[in-house]
């Protein structure tokens, strides 16, 4: 039986080594584990952003309504853990290692010992198995890349399909035009399954909707949802919407941002869908659902004197939304940008986007990612600029840099890639430690 240990170096291994099997050869893995994918209830979850937001919102609504709720999400944030929970409580780390030793029990039969599914196919089978196995009552399953070819889109029969907010990403392998990526993403569209949909731009809706339309799959439009704003600030944002299954509900979302009320109209527009389906959520399970929700790495406040935000931008348009809650939320303070960035973005617009609101911008990249943009190459793309510029490889070095140069009463905007954000998050945590220690 494998530990906690050997399952992760189990995973670290195929995250080199390992090679993507694809749809049939994960059919036959699941058909080894007992095809635990067919007894699962499943709400599957694509886009671009907000994948990750939408699950936790959901999970959070769901369990207000009495519903045993389990999220697999990607990436994670400081621990693999993360990946898989239930009504907000991670995995143990016994369950993991027994979940991904059953994985590789499957693999080695089909394979061999010399040969491996990917890293993220690898998450999938074992997300599957544990989720059976702790009979929860809907699974929120989050792809990876992609919708089409994706590792979950081995399921059957969902109960919804969502589609979140659609950008430029993942070129290389999803396509090259909006109308090409959109059609990826919808890739996950069953005959008869409802779609909730993200209020994107017509383009992109229309794409959506017309596959949708083909497969006689009923579309829950959560664009016709529209939120009322009543105040906002860095930590929370009050509105209110009103929906024919839920009159009008007044919300407190902790969680920051416009494009965030938008994609809790997403959760709204799914839990109007489920109860069509036959479940039980009333507008009192939305708004404290809401109410409770929390979202680590995502205008999230972990720090005061300077204020320090965690928010992950890791594509354009996610750096377009971070812009815009910089300016919404903090235009009138000083703002220090720190920022890295993947090598495999289209990091020269992504930096341009995110660096407009502040003064000063120190560059860094995550610890451990070969991924990573280089700091000067990040500062290069800026080309002639009026911020002042700093360069720490370190993110720790980093995030020092950015106190020292911070009046206290401005902010520290962590932002870019969500590794980055676990990086940080684990160091300020630290931090913290050592201090109510002290």
């Amino acid at each position: 039986m494998m530990t906690f240990e050997q399952a992760k170096q189990y995973l670290l291994d195929s995250y080199g080594g390992g090679k993507k099997k694809g749809l049939g050869a994960i059919s036959r893995a699941l058909e080894m584990l007992g095809n635990p994918q067919d007894s699962l209830k499943i709400i599957h979850v694509a886009g671009t952003n907000g994948k990750g937001s939408f699950c936790a919102m959901m999970a959070a609504i769901l369990e207000e309504a009495g519903l045993r709720a389990g999220c697999f999400i990607s990436p994670h944030l400081e621990i693999i853990n993360e990946r898989f929970t239930i009504n907000g409580k991670m995995i143990s780390d016994a369950d993991f290692a027994a979940c991904i030793g059953k994985v590789d029990a499957a693999t080695r039969a089909i394979y061999g010992g010399d040969d491996t599914f990917s890293y993220f196919e690898i998450l999938t089978l074992a997300a599957f198995v544990y989720f059976r196995e702790k009979n929860v009552d809907i699974l929120l399953l989050e792809v990876g890349i992609g919708g089409r070819l994706d590792a979950t889109n081995v399921i059957k029969s969902p109960l919804l399909c969502v589609i979140m907010a659609i950008g430029m990403d993942h070129m290389e392998i999803l396509g090259d035009t909006i109308q090409q990526i959109a059609a990826e993403k919808a890739g996950i569209i069953k005959e008869n399954c409802p779609v909730v949909l993200y209020p994107n731009v017509d383009l992109v809706y229309n794409i959506i909707a017309g596959i949708a339309m083909a497969k006689n799959a009923r579309i829950y439009d959560a664009g016709q949802i529209s939120p009322e704003i009543i105040s906002k600030s860095s930590k929370m944002t009050k509105f209110a919407v009103r929906h024919e299954y839920f009159d009008k509900i007044s919300i407190e979302l902790c969680l920051a941002g416009h494009h965030q009320t938008q994609n809790a109209c997403v959760a709204i527009a799914a839990a109007a869908a489920l109860n069509d389906a036959g479940y039980e959520i009333s507008g009192a399970h939305i708004q404290q659902g809401l109410a409770n929700v929390k979202w680590h790495g995502r205008m999230e406040i972990v720090g005061e004197n300077p204020t320090i935000v965690l928010e992950g931008a890791h594509n354009l348009q996610g750096a377009a939304a971070a812009a815009n809650s910089m300016e919404a939320l903090f235009g009138g303070r000083e703002i220090t940008l720190v920022a890295g960035i993947l090598a495999d973005k289209e990091y020269d617009d992504i930096v341009r986007a995110l660096v407009a609101p502040a003064k000063k911008v120190v560059f860094t990249k995550p610890d451990y990612d070969f991924r990573a943009a280089q700091p000067e190459d990040l500062a290069k793309s800026l080309g002639a600029s009026d911020k002042e510029i700093y360069i720490e490889e370190d993110c720790r070095r980093a995030l020092r840099k950015a106190i020292e140069i911070t009046a206290a009463e401005g902010v520290i905007f962590c932002t870019g890639s969500l590794y980055l954000m676990g990086d940080l998050r684990t160091h300020i945590s630290h931090i913290k430690g050592r201090k109510d220690h002290d």
